[in-house]
């Protein structure tokens, strides 16, 4: 029961953020359906209100991993998944590694009230979800954040030493960028007054509507897609 309870205040919450950017068009208006088959994470004492947190947060991380797992593949067949060659490459189990990113993107985004589907777009945008890919000018992580801007405060962004360590977590310390990154969206969707020129704020620094505005928006509604999906996928549309 507390499961179901925390998905209706997750998608609530979510709905009413986006409600409030006025940016709903009828593809923004979608949800994926949450699955409550993923157990909460946390550690140390917990509130009520934060098991709702949770929980809630957890129902969008199983929609998530499902949608990136298959976005990330690029052939299956038989039960053999073979996905993407950063995925290939890393020095853990790849679906490791998406189900502990899934669980940050929708951690980060209940605390900002961003939609966890768009900021992993934005992540697959901005990464190809590779959080070891780096900009021209030195962006960093899964949200490739700025050295001098947001990234100048992150030790991820900074330090190439810690970087090395964070190869062998599943999460590959993404915590602090999708934190960042959340916020900073978020922040940008409030100003501007809409989702689509707040994610032009978040690429530009000015409140437009741009082609990455489409194109997040574009990635969004493929993740939803591919969340709803019951049927085996044989290719993502990621370029390998």
């Amino acid at each position: 029961m507390r499961t179901l309870i925390a998905i209706g205040v997750v998608l609530g919450t979510w709905s009413g953020a986006e409600a409030r950017a006025n940016a709903q068009t009828p593809e923004d208006a979608e949800e994926a359906p949450p699955n409550p088959e993923l157990p909460a994470a946390g550690s140390g004492e917990r509130t009520e209100d934060d098991d709702v947190l949770s929980d809630a947060a957890a129902a969008g991380a199983v929609a998530l991993v499902r949608a990136l797992e298959r976005r990330l593949t690029v052939w299956e067949h038989g039960g053999r998944r073979v996905y993407v060659r950063h995925c290939r490459s890393a020095r853990v189990e790849c679906r490791a590694r998406v189900v502990a990113i899934a669980r940050l993107i929708a951690a980060a985004s209940w605390r900002h009230e961003v939609d966890p589907f768009l900021v992993a777009a934005m992540a697959l945008r901005e990464s190809g979800l590779n959080p070891f890919a780096e900009g021209s000018i030195g962006e960093r992580g899964l949200v490739q954040l700025h050295p001098r801007g947001v990234g100048a405060r992150v030790r991820f962004v900074q330090s190439e030493a810690y970087r090395r360590r964070c190869e062998r977590r599943p999460d590959a310390c993404q915590g602090e960028v999708l934190e960042a990154g959340a916020r900073l969206v978020s922040a940008a969707i409030a100003r501007c007054g809409s989702v689509r020129e707040g994610l032009g704020a978040y690429n530009t620094g000015v409140c437009q509507i741009t082609g990455y505005s489409r194109r997040v928006l574009e990635e969004r509604s493929n993740l939803l897609r591919l969340a709803k999906q019951n049927v085996t996928v044989q290719a993502a549309t990621l370029v390998d």
